[in-house]
């Protein structure tokens, strides 16, 4: 007999009842605290810092495993001597911003290019098939940068590209210069003025620098977002190496075994040395630069002005309101902003990439990457990756792995809106939700609804 959803079918009224209050509780999963992770670190400061929070534990939704791991553009065999700053020692790599493939996300699609592949991906966030490829003339060296529907990125061709975000069909590229000539590097033939820094997009503005090669010239240059017309190209007295900044009019440009440099956002003028050497580099309290790994001594990080907002011996910096965290060989550390105390020191294997989402930490360590609360330090989740976890990033309900083994992991959680554990957020759920609900409200069922309800 059927039913009919009526004044008089009890049946029915509990039905309705029951997808009523499952559309509630999981419309309350797909929009609760979803961000969009749109670029490295996350922002053009590249805090590092998003308030999506992610339930742990995490499992693995997919892995998505390329045929190359990367080829860095400068290998990490310790430097024997500084020759800039005349220090003799064994130094760890200031240039290594290529070792993973790292990622930008936005909405349902995660993008990022291969250094051993000539071109840019992009996957389905939700089981890691492939949308669409790009393929350049060249190594791409550093994570997308994704805004108003458009994908940004340079490659060792000389070239800036800018594609559809939805199926990578091209818009337009530019070259620093109009020289089309090659030169052997990395094992490679590349062009003479290769980008080596990410794209910066900054409003209608597009940001980058080219050329690493002395005498064929460095450059920063400036174009218009939308179509890659106008702007500007400044000649630069260092080369360029590492992901751009920006804060205000400032433009922040790491060098590698140099000191970043600032200029003007609006003209390219300037040219100003601040901080240590090393390409791993944030902006702190709206406008100050923290930067490093430095040499002669203490790997550490300094802000512009000279005063020290937390010099440490540290592989990753992460600052968030009044505390500051970094992580080095051995440890992860929280420390107190205004009085440099320390709040907790933990052991942790984990010094390869270091995260904030939500009030969780996230570091990468050696085939694992793993959570911690910033309030105490206890490690609450690990998970196994492939490689090196170099990359990290969370957004829009996952949290992706980017290791030095070419492979790419997505974690999720399945305790929230997937409660059907099929690694997919759709109707199934819904149902799934549904029935759960019919067999707690049962008055001749055990179950109650609690768990459900939460």
């Amino acid at each position: 007999m059927r039913h009919k959803i009526g004044k008089t079918s009890g049946i029915g009224r509990q039905l309705l009842s029951a997808l009523l209050a499952a559309v509630c509780v999981f419309g309350c999963f797909q929009t609760a605290a979803a961000e969009d992770w749109p670029t490295y670190m996350h922002d053009n400061h590249r805090s590092g810092v998003t308030s999506e929070q992610l339930d742990v534990p995490l499992a693995q939704n997919w892995a998505y495993h390329t045929n190359r791991t990367p080829q860095p553009a400068w290998a990490e065999t310790p430097a024997r001597y500084a020759i800039w700053q005349q220090l003799l020692g064994d130094y760890d790599s200031r240039v290594a911003y290529d070792l993973a493939y790292q990622v930008a996300v936005v909405g349902d699609s995660v993008y990022f290019g291969l250094s051993n592949g000539d071109t840019v991906m992009c996957l389905n966030t939700d089981d890691g098939s492939r949308q669409w490829k790009f393929f350049t003339n060249g190594p791409v060296r550093f994570a997308p940068s994704v805004s108003n529907g458009k994908v940004y990125f340079g490659s060792d061709d000389g070239n800036v590209y800018c594609v559809n975000s939805s199926n990578g069909s091209p818009i337009w590229s530019v070259k620093a210069t109009n020289d089309k000539r090659l030169l052997f590097g990395n094992s490679r033939m590349v062009s003479v003025s290769p980008v080596r820094t990410s794209v910066l997009v900054e409003g209608t503005k597009a940001y980058w620098a080219a050329g690493v090669f002395s005498r064929l010239g460095w450059y920063l240059c400036s174009r218009d977002a939308n179509n890659g017309a106008g702007g500007w190209t400044r000649s630069l007295a260092r080369p360029a190496q590492g992901y751009l900044l920006s804060a205000g009019n400032n433009l922040f440009v790491p060098a590698g075994k140099f000191s970043p440099v600032t200029y003007s956002m609006s003209n390219g003028s300037g040219g100003s040395a601040i901080g240590v050497e090393g390409c791993y580099a944030l902006i702190v309290d709206g406008g100050s630069l923290a930067n490093g790994p430095g040499y002669g001594g203490p790997r550490s990080y300094i802000n512009d002005p000279g005063s020290g907002i937390a010099r440490v011996d540290g592989n990753c910096l992460i600052v968030n309101g009044g505390y500051s965290y970094f992580c080095n060989d051995t440890h992860l550390i929280k420390l107190t902003r205004s009085t440099g105390g320390v709040v907790w020191s933990v052991a942790s294997p984990y010094r390869y990439s270091l995260i904030m989402a939500g009030d969780t930490l996230y570091a990468g360590g050696d085939d694992e990457v793993a959570a911690f609360s910033s309030a105490t330090g206890e490690k609450i989740w690990s998970g196994p990756v492939n490689g090196r976890a170099c990359g990290l990033a969370v957004a829009n309900g996952s949290m992706f792995v980017s290791t030095d083994m070419g492979s790419v992991h997505c974690f999720r959680d399945y305790d929230r809106a997937d409660l059907n554990r099929d690694g997919m957020i759709n109707s199934l759920d819904l149902a799934w939700m549904a029935m759960d609900w019919l067999d707690c409200t049962d008055p001749d069922n055990k179950i109650r609804c609690s768990d459900i309800a939460e």
